[in-house]
Order: C-alpha cells, then structure tokens, then sequence
C-alpha cells in the first residue's frame, strides 16, 4: 500500500473530525465527501403538555418543568472564548458607553425558556462549542495539520437562538436605547429554529471581509442587531474569533444591505494557512448550492500586553 493510501485510510478510519468519537467511515465519511448532517430537534413534534407564559416556544404548547436560567451565550461557548481567564462584557444596554464589566458565567443568564425547551435546543449549544473550540485551535499558530467538521445549519440557528435570548431579555441595544426585541421574521423563528429548510431563500450566514482584510485572533464573541424601518431585528453583525460575518434573518436585497454586495454565502471551508501546515473546518450545507471557501493566512504574531501574543491572519 501506498503512503498516500494508507494515510488515507488512516483518516477514514480515525475518529471523525466532527468529534463524535465514531470511525470517520461510519459517521461524516460517504465514501467520496465530509458532510455533517444538520441535527434533527423535533420542536414542532414534541408532545403537548402546557403553556409557560415566560417560555418565547410558549406557542408550541409544549412547555414543561420550571423556567430555567437560560444563559445569553452559551455557557460552554463562554468558557471556550475565556480558557483560563475573566469572561467580561460590554455594549450591553445596562453599562454605559464604552464600559466593559467582569461577570461570573453564571450571571449571564435570563428567564426566557422552560426546562423542556431549554433541553431541546442543547444540541445546537454542543455545536457552537466544538465550532468554536475547533476554531479557536485552528487560529493558534501550531504546525500540526487539523481538520474539524460541523454542519452550517447548526451554527446558523445557534446564532438565531443566541439572538433570541438576547432580544427577549432586551439586551439589545441602539444608540443607547434597548429594541423591542422582536424580529422582522418573528412568526418564523420558532420553524427557522427547528428546521434548515425554514431558511428561506438566501437567509443564513455570510462572510463579510474582503480579500487583503486585516485581521486579529481575539477570543471574542460580538453581534449587534441591525433593524428595519419598524426597529424590528432582520439581521446580526457578527465577530468570531476576529473573523466577519452577518447572518441575515430575511432574504437579503443589495440597494438595502450594500454590506452584503460581494459577500460569501455560506462558506463551505474556513482555512487558516500558515507557511508548513493549514488547519481547517468543514462547514456542511443541505441546500443543494456551492459553496466557495474562505482562507485566512497568517501574517505574523502581534504583541498586546493585554490580548498576549496572537496570530494576525489575512483573509485571501
């Protein structure tokens, strides 16, 4: 056997880079491609039971036990952005402009979910975390070759769940004053929460820098609400990790959101290259489109008494 094949096979038969432990050949290896498949959450199928007015899936009539201390970010995503150091905030409506505050994990949290619905949307927090552990890993300067999976439409609607604890606790803010909170597509969340196919037509998750763009590997997580004439939410500015997005909530028009003219739809890859090695993630999308990639290559370290030292990479 070849070296070529059998490092290949190798990796088919290694654990799947999505993180499931499974043999890569018998979970997001077909044969030929990766994929990672969306999760399936049922929201719609769940049993009816009761109505708790404080749950925003109060609709579906299916709330049970208690409201629960939902966190506005996920606690694990927190705690991946924060490794060994202070998880702060700012923007928020209740500090003052420019104020940045130290919290515990656990006062980051709102009443706006029951117990059962709290637990039927966890998949989607599993998601984020290896989403943003596997990326975090791939933005720090290392060597070794990585490779990690994830299905789009997961992160997608975890953006859209974060965004919903965010504008129902009214945590969003303009110019210093808080939103409403409700969305422009509010009738559909709940569907575009539960299912990929709810997303319609060039709804989703965009990639917003230009080729040659500068940027920093910061363990930061940012999004701000961009609203319509109604002050309803139709789309989120979004920082990962230094790296920019928009995830837009309704389909997009370029005379209205000029930011999006020349903009990625839904990257199938993030690549960060460095000059011996290129670590990656596998975004997967059930939308039968193609999906162009987006590669940031690393410039050199930069130096910040406050940040440490931390890859500066350009997106090409």
């Amino acid at each position: 056997m070849g070296e070529a094949k059998r490092k290949r096979v190798s990796v088919i038969d290694g654990p799947c880079p999505c993180g499931s432990e499974k043999p890569a050949r018998r979970c997001c290896f077909n044969g030929r491609h990766w994929h990672k498949p969306a999760t399936v959450l049922g929201l719609r199928a769940l049993p009816p039971a009761s109505r708790a007015e404080k749950c925003y899936m109060k609709e579906l009539g299916s709330c049970v036990g208690p409201i629960s201390g939902e966190h506005l970010i996920s606690e694990s995503v927190i705690r991946v952005l924060m490794a060994d150091g202070e998880f702060s905030v700012s923007g928020l409506p209740w500090l003052d402009q420019g104020v940045e505050k130290i919290l515990p994990v656990e006062a980051f949290r709102t009443n706006c979910l029951c117990a059962k619905h709290n637990s039927a949307l966890s998949p989607l927090d599993d998601a984020a975390k290896f989403f943003f552990a596997s990326l975090k890993s791939c933005l720090e300067l290392n060597p070794s070759t990585r490779h990690a999976i994830v299905s789009g439409h997961d992160i997608e609607r975890w953006l859209l769940k974060t965004a919903k604890a965010m504008a129902v606790s009214k945590n969003f803010a303009r110019g210093g004053e808080r939103l409403s909170g409700a969305f422009a597509q509010d009738a559909a969340v709940l569907d575009m929460l539960d299912a990929p196919d709810d997303w319609s037509g060039g709804t989703g998750l965009y990639c917003t820098m230009n080729a040659g763009d500068l940027a920093e590997n910061n363990p930061r997580f940012q999004l701000q609400p961009a609203t319509n004439n109604q002050g309803e939410i139709e789309a989120l500015g979004l920082s990962i990790l230094g790296l920019g997005f928009v995830l837009m909530l309704e389909p997009p028009n370029l005379d209205k959101h000029p930011f999006l003219s020349g903009a990625r739809y839904r990257p199938g890859r993030i690549e960060v290259a460095y000059p011996s090695s290129s670590n990656w993630i596998t975004m997967s999308w059930d939308d039968g489109r193609a999906h162009e990639n987006l590669t940031v290559k690393f410039l050199r370290m930069v130096s910040s008494a406050k940040r440490g030292e931390h890859p500066r990479p350009r997106r090409q």
